[in-house]
């Protein structure tokens, strides 16, 4: 009986573990679902215009984050200071589930501006 119910805890456990999704390291770019999702479609994952991202973000989009690791982009959960952010490269500690496509970030660090493409040098 208790070892039945030591097993049971168990699953109970891992299971939650599982649904919690895994904690990452990853270097990318905060952006919109929108505006990233798209770019991400034709295969680029890179840094979005900043400004537009900023508009997009202020009319309700969803905040995204674009991972140069997992070349994929996640719906951003409980994070306000993705605005402050948009336009740097940052590397981001977060949990990330990646079967609903979600990260939760706990730290962010800025590693250097982008900004927008358009306004970059070509080199």
């Amino acid at each position: 009986m208790i070892r039945a119910i030591v097993c049971v805890a168990g699953f109970m456990l891992a299971g939650t573990a599982l649904a919690g999704g895994r904690n990452v390291t990853w270097t990318g770019w905060f952006s919109d679902l929108k505006c990233a999702s798209s770019r991400a479609a034709s295969g680029t994952f890179t840094a979005t215009n900043p400004e537009c991202a900023k508009n997009c973000l202020k009319a309700g989009a969803a905040p995204a984050f674009i991972s140069e690791q997992a070349k994929a982009v996640f719906t951003v959960k409980d994070s306000p200071s993705v605005v402050e952010q948009l336009g740097f490269h940052v590397e981001v500690q977060a949990t990330v589930d990646e079967a609903a496509r979600t990260i939760t970030i706990q730290k962010v660090k800025q590693l250097g501006y982008d900004g927008a493409a358009c306004e970059r040098q070509k080199r």
